[in-house]
């Protein structure tokens, strides 16, 4: 419920109800100096329009945030290093997250973990990647084979483990369409079946980098610069394949941000907004 709700069925100001309220969270959810976290993920999440974000870090071990801070710079990730204290950031063994800068320079000089980068973000890029190949073919294609492609992107993203029968017998129709494609979509597939959690014990560095040649010799002009970016963080990406960390989990943490922010009609108090995020996404764990 709102506060004003709460503050109009008991008879209370809002402003009491909302002191009530963070008195309680603060009670209730631990601190970092009671949490010794060994494997973190790191993410962030959008608070406000306008490039506004929050970096969200949890334990991925217990499963729950344990910190939030404004912003996604590289203070913003200090800042939590800096609360954890540098005895605390020493043993933490893993950091799971994506390709930005200001975490990775942060992590790297507070801590002596191994950086996994999140394989979701990879796939996500790689998607990209065909989308954008998809897009060109659309557009250089004659009008009988734009018809047909028309409105059909999400069976080109999808897994194809994931969809019924029916569905891959239409994209089978598509993909037939055009030989370039079928490469793109098999570039993809193939790189999701490598970062399989079945298949990462299964020589899949020798795989990546088999992957990474196939994609320079097709000359497919979109995946090109992501086997730059995977050359550049190529230890953090295959550190997934020892560890097996994802921060899969954030999607879900992100819904229940989300549908914390819709209850209250947005935060107009970032601390008040912060709190509920470690009351919903945290606390119910150690209780």
């Amino acid at each position: 419920m709102t506060i004003t709700s709460v503050s109009q069925i008991i008879g209370v100001d809002w402003k009491t109800v909302k002191q009530i309220d963070m008195d309680h969270i603060l009670d209730s959810i631990p601190s970092l100096a009671s949490i010794t976290p060994r494997n973190i993920g790191v993410d962030e999440v959008a608070y406000q329009k306008g490039h506004k974000y929050l970096t969200v870090v949890r334990d991925l071990d217990l499963k729950v945030v344990i910190w939030v801070g404004i912003g996604r710079k590289r203070e913003t990730m200090d800042a939590f290093y800096t609360e954890l204290g540098p005895e605390k950031s020493k043993l933490i063994e893993t950091a799971c997250m994506d390709m930005w800068d200001p975490y990775i320079s942060s992590t790297m000089t507070h801590t002596t973990s191994k950086i996994i980068y999140d394989k979701f973000h990879l796939v996500k890029k790689v998607n990209e990647a065909l989308d954008s190949v998809r897009k060109r073919i659309f557009r250089e294609s004659e009008p009988e084979v734009k018809l047909k492609m028309k409105r059909k992107r999400f069976l080109f993203l999808y897994k194809r483990s994931n969809l019924p029968e029916e569905r891959i017998e239409s994209l089978d129709e598509l993909l037939s369409l055009n030989e370039e494609l079928i490469n793109a979509y098999m570039m993809k597939e193939h790189f999701i079946d490598i970062f399989d959690p079945e298949n990462r014990h299964t020589l899949p560095v020798v795989r990546l980098i088999q992957w990474m040649d196939n994609v320079v010799e097709s000359g497919i002009k979109e995946f090109q610069p992501l086997i730059q970016t995977i050359k550049r963080h190529f230890d953090g990406i295959v550190n997934y394949f020892d560890f097996g960390y994802t921060n899969a989990a954030s999607e879900g943490f992100n819904n229940k941000i989300n549908v914390i922010k819709r209850a209250a009609f947005g935060f107009s108090d970032l601390d008040y907004f912060i709190l509920k995020i470690r009351q919903c996404c945290g606390f119910k764990q150690f209780v």
